[in-house]
Formats: C-alpha cells, structure tokens, sequence
C-alpha cells in the first residue's frame, strides 16, 4: 500500500509537521561557526562594560561573566555597584547603554554580544543553556534572562530585535514559561509580536535548546528541536547582533530582595550558527539516489515516479522557485518527505564563509561563497593553495604565507 506524505512548510501548517529541519536532521544546513565555550573568545564576543539596559535595576559588568567548565556564566546578585563619573561608553554595543554617571544600582549582572565580525544574516541560530528561577514567600522573583538579536547596523531597514527566548521571572509560579518576541519598532502599531509559551514536563532550570530558523519570508522557534511557533513577512531583513544576557525586571513588585547577599546564574553550554547550502541554479528533475544527492537549495524540484523514497527514510528537499509532484509520483507506507520552499543567497541576501585558526601543510583548494574571511590562517611546507570566492576574499589579521609557499586568489560569481 502506498501512502504519500508530502511536507510542504507554510505558516498555516508547520505546527502540525511531525519531524523538525533542524540541521540535526537536515543536511540542507551548514555550521558557520560555533563556540563551545572552552575559553572567553574576543573576537567572537564582547562584554557589556558599565551598562545598562532601558530601565532594569541592573548594572552590566566585565567580571559578572567567565568561563568555567566549558560553560559561559553569567552571574546576577544583589551586590551594590556604582557608575563612575564620567560614565564609560559601551563602544560597539549598540543595545546596551551607558550607565548613570553617579548612580548606585541594587543588582550587578553581565552581557555578551557578538563582534562585528559575526554577526549573521539569515540562518538557524541555536543556544543549549540552563536558566535560574526562585521563588520564596508566594513570591517569584523577576530574574530576567534572554537570548536575542538586535540589529547590527544604525542605517537597516527597522530598529529590528528577536527574543529567540524570553523569562519574565516575576510573572509565573513555576520555571515552565518563556516568552517569543519580535520588535519591528518600538513606537508604531504592530511592530511588538510577543507570545508566552507554557510547557508540560519543562523546567528552564534543566539544560534546553533554544533555536530560530530565519530567512526573509519567515521565522520559526524551536525549543528542543521542537518547532513551538511561526511568523511570515517579519520584515526583519538585516544582518543582526547575537546577545546573551541575564536582566531583572524592572517592575516594583518583581525585584529580588536587596539583602542578604544571593548570586544566581545563567549557564551557556554553546551557541552555533548554520545557515544553508545555496546551489540557486540547479534544476532537479528526478532523483536517482539519495545517497549521493547533494543536499542544496536548488532552483527548482520536479520528481515522478521515477523517484523513489528510501525505506525506513525521513528526506528533506529544499528548492527557493517550486518543488513539483508529478503523476505517478508516490511515497511509500512509513517513508517520509518534507518539502520546503525556501528563499537561498540572493540580492538581499549575503552567503559568508570563515576560513579561521588554521595551519595549512599541503597542496589545498579553499572554496566560500560570496564572501570569504580568511583569519589566523598559517600557510607552511611550500604548500600551493588556491582560494575561491564569489564576490571578495578578505584577508584579516594573523594570515601568514611562509617563504616557498604559492597562494591564489580567485574570484568566481
């Protein structure tokens, strides 16, 4: 008996989708970089120095966060801080102020954000931390923990934020509720999107996954792999900031008490980031074997029954045009297919490949897409490599080419 199971993603339908396109399960997607935490990365990360955020008790320091046991900590206290005078500019972060000249805050905490040099422009963006939550006397306190984005230009589209999550503290009686969110503005009608999200067996004091998927027709949340909600026509276009911080509310009734002396804190086991395999100019018709097929974002898609799914196999398709089921085309009884029609790199959009901390001893080819960050790079043994790009290759500091050795650079759109 044949049954077809054909997946095609919409807004209207994804709740409903049995299997995730995480890139767990998904070969669609490649790794960009990711950090496991084994040491503090400069290049990758910068810390909040002295600042603030709208108006939350807290104050953002250096020495609220570090490193320990492959983990990122980010402590929140109640240990009292002053702003000195005059108040330290916050330098690249854009979201975080400067503090008070003079003025002591009740609570010290921290804030990363990413460098110039990651930030991300479409793509699966995925976190796994562990969260605080305490509650004593009826009352819960408003510790206030987020993993978000923010618009890494002055000059965007929008003033544009991604809470990939949320935790308003105070406002729950248990640790099983975050909060999605998207702001397109912060002063017009429907530029706030913001829904909480209640879960059965869930402690955000355990370790979780924390994730979106974003490109620019639609944006999908997942916690545990698990797709939890969906927006289209966002309108969120621009290259964006990844921030991790550990806030508290700024509500009177939800403050944690001033004394005596307590520290909480936010564990970041790692963050990585994905983004697609673009092969924009390939027609499929038909597919021989899954095996060796090269899992892209083709142009287009058309399969019939000359198509076959494999036993006891779930396949992820992907094509930015259309993907088109023929006559004859069918998908046998526990055999599964997800479909996706999916915007890939294009005018507004910029594939970036990193080329990062590596020693090159023999003969090589070096291929990114449209751009190309080569940083940290040692080229030794008289070895010839031959670098690629579409667009530009960008040479940063710590490349060095030893004496012998051939490098060339080529540009191929």
């Amino acid at each position: 008996m044949k049954r077809l199971i054909a997946l095609l993603i919409s807004c209207l339908f994804l709740q409903h989708i049995a299997f995730a396109q995480t890139p767990i399960n998904d070969t669609h997607w490649q790794l960009k970089w990711e950090d496991q935490f084994n040491s503090f990365d400069n290049t990758k990360w910068a810390k909040a120095y002295y600042g603030t955020h709208g108006e939350e008790p807290q104050l953002y320091l250096e020495q609220s966060i570090w490193i320990d046991n492959s983990n990122l900590v980010i402590q929140v206290n109640n240990n009292k801080d002053t702003c000195p005078t005059p108040a330290p500019e916050p330098g690249y972060l854009l979201a975080c102020n400067p503090c008070k000249s003079g003025k002591t805050y009740s609570y010290t905490s921290g804030w990363i954000e990413t460098t110039y040099d990651y930030t991300t422009q479409y793509g699966y963006i995925e976190a796994r931390i562990k969260l605080p939550w305490r509650r004593e006397n009826g009352k819960s306190w408003g510790f206030f923990p987020a993993f978000w984005t923010f618009v890494a230009v002055n000059n965007g589209a929008n003033v544009a934020e991604i809470d990939i999550f949320e935790v308003f503290g105070g406002q729950y009686k248990s640790p099983n509720t975050i909060n999605t969110c998207i702001h397109r503005c912060y002063d017009c009608n429907n530029g706030d999107q913001s829904r909480s999200h209640t879960f059965e067996n869930f402690d955000y004091r355990d370790w979780h996954t924390y994730a979106i998927e974003w490109n620019s027709d639609r944006l999908i949340w997942y916690l545990d792999g698990k797709a939890i909600r969906t927006t289209c026509n966002h309108l969120i276009i621009d290259p964006i900031r990844i921030i991790l911080n550990l806030a508290v509310q700024a509500e009177k009734k939800y403050l944690p008490p001033t004394s005596p002396p307590w520290q909480e804190y936010m564990y970041v086991d790692y963050v990585k980031v994905h983004q697609l395999k673009c092969d924009k100019n390939t027609v499929v018709t038909n597919i021989s074997n899954f095996d060796t097929y090269n899992y892209a974002v083709k142009k287009s898609i058309s399969l019939d029954g000359a198509t076959t799914i494999p036993e006891g196999k779930n396949i992820f398709l992907r094509a930015a045009d259309f993907i088109e089921l023929k006559p004859g085309f069918s998908v046998d009884t526990g055999r599964e297919l997800y479909l996706d029609v999916t915007p890939c790199t294009g005018p507004d959009i910029v594939c970036v490949d990193y080329l990062t901390d590596q020693t090159i001893t023999t003969n090589t080819t070096v291929t990114g897409c449209e751009i190309l960050n080569i940083k940290d790079v040692d080229i030794l043994n008289s070895a010839t490599v031959g670098i690629t790009a579409g667009e530009k290759v960008i040479i940063k500091p710590g490349f060095t080419a030893k004496a012998g050795t051939n490098v060339k650079v080529k540009i191929e759109p």
